[in-house]
């Protein structure tokens, strides 16, 4: 069952979801839906990719790497010319 929501979107996102209704023939419904579930895909690839070995890894060659990020994050050395 859907549910009605209220949104507030600015003019330019108004104008380009009543042009995707009118060229792909849908509801404003059915492109909102769509858009939110290819985010949702894109943003949990981005996850995936980072986890793409973490089943293929030791406990402790896991520890490893990650200590190496650690490491390396906190020892970046930089100048600031202000």
């Amino acid at each position: 069952m859907k549910r009605a929501v209220n949104l507030r979107l600015e003019e330019s996102v108004i104008v380009t979801l009543n042009e995707l209704t009118q060229e792909l023939h849908t509801t404003k419904t059915e492109v909102i839906e769509k858009a939110i579930s290819f985010f949702s895909k894109q943003n949990s690839l981005k996850h995936s990719e980072l986890l793409q070995f973490a089943g293929k890894l030791k406990g402790n060659d896991a520890d490893k790497i990650l200590q190496s990020i650690v490491n390396d994050k906190s020892s970046k050395d930089f100048e600031l010319n202000l």
